[in-house]
């Protein structure tokens, strides 16, 4: 399971001279891996008092970044050497700054979970040397399929996702399940960043996920949400571990375009929780999770004028994606601008069920990608 893939991950990181942030949305799994990893410094003959675990959600006197940082001081003065393990630190009001102070001024191998990309820009800021960042994503279908093998699994995979916490709960009851842990998520946005607009914040995230997949105006967002530019940004900046906005890369120049950005959730059972998205989109958002999965970095394409779905860049090398609609759309022209790439690009059209290639477009199915074939 992909839990002893983040485990050995974070094991891996075990004595660099960095704060490893574990990051990823509420109910993937972080604080699992991080009592895990607890358990593991245990095994090894670390001393109990020398493991400092804090549970961030559970303890409001550490909200504030000043007696959190006064308490693992206090607990760790006399320790030669100590391991700070904390659990949601994105609830304690501007913890980079005790972060910053503990890693530069105590003999501690720090690990924290958070579940905005926001915090992890800002500790990075601080540290631009001195971060390692472990991103925990939904259970990738591969696994997914191992662990609930069935003729249905890659349409319950789109539909419902692969949060931990919703594996094994019954078909007629995921789609109640996943709208609770969507507000659970809502509520917890608005507590973590001290939000005084919930109904802001609830009609962004509506928003963001009936576009998912669509380039977006965040100008039109504004004016829909009738709120000030400043605002929206704060707000907008609060739901980034939750949807990732992807630029729009002109393949012909090289450059990102300003503008048609597009919108993807980072699980599809969230996804389809919030709003009611076809085959194509919840396709299309599958496919992106896995890129990130991967380790890719991810832009949608312009070639001229015509769209392709996905550019996934890692190290030096450019997969050129697109996504055949499931309904509407030939097969032919669906692949007409991968057929306009230069020809030793790489190409992939990935289908529902098996189609004829087009010279060097290679035609993947769907679960044959997700599975990683």
């Amino acid at each position: 399971m992909e839990q002893n893939f983040y485990s050995e991950k974070l094991l891996e990181l075990k004595n660099n001279f960095s704060v490893k942030i574990i990051s990823g949305v509420r109910g993937v799994g972080k604080t699992t891996l991080l009592k895990n990893f607890a358990e593991n410094l245990r095994a090894e003959g670390v001393a109990e008092e020398e493991i400092i675990f804090i549970d961030c959600a559970a303890q409001e006197r550490f909200r504030n970044f000043q007696t959190f940082y006064e308490f693992v001081e206090g607990r760790t003065i006399d320790l030669e050497k100590f391991f700070l393990l904390v659990d949601d630190i994105d609830y304690v009001a501007e913890c980079e700054k005790a972060i910053n102070a503990l890693f530069v001024g105590a003999p501690a191998e720090i690990y924290i979970t958070c579940s905005g990309d926001t915090l992890v820009e800002k500790i990075s800021a601080l540290l631009p040397d001195n971060c390692d960042v472990l991103k925990i994503y939904p259970l990738s279908f591969a696994d997914y399929a191992k662990t609930f093998p069935s003729k249905d699994a890659l349409q319950n995979y789109l539909h419902f996702g692969g949060l931990p916490e919703t594996l094994g709960a019954g078909k007629n009851i995921l789609p109640k399940f996943l709208r609770g842990i969507s507000y659970e998520i809502m509520f917890e946005l608005i507590e973590k960043n001290s939000l005084q607009r919930a109904d802001i914040l609830r009609l962004l995230i509506k928003s963001l996920a009936q576009n998912a997949g669509k380039p977006i105006n965040l100008n039109q967002l504004i004016e829909r949400l009738d709120c000030a530019p400043l605002t929206f940004r704060n707000y907008l900046s609060c739901v980034a571990g939750l949807f990732n906005r992807i630029p729009r890369l002109d393949i012909k120049s090289g450059n990102f375009l300003i503008g048609g950005e597009k919108i993807y959730c980072v699980d599809n059972g969230i996804l389809s929780a919030l709003a009611e998205v076809d085959e194509t989109t919840l396709m299309e958002n599958a496919v992106y999770v896995e890129l990130l999965r991967r380790g890719f970095k991810v832009s949608s394409g312009k070639f001229g004028a015509m769209n392709i779905s996905f550019v996934a860049a890692r190290d030096d090398k450019k997969i050129f994606i697109q996504i055949l609609p499931t309904s509407g759309v030939s097969v032919r022209k669906s692949t007409r601008p991968l057929r306009a790439l230069p020809e030793d690009a790489e190409k992939i059209l990935i289908t529902l069920k098996r189609e004829k290639n087009f010279g060097n477009i290679k035609n993947i199915v769907l679960r044959d990608f997700l599975s990683g074939l």
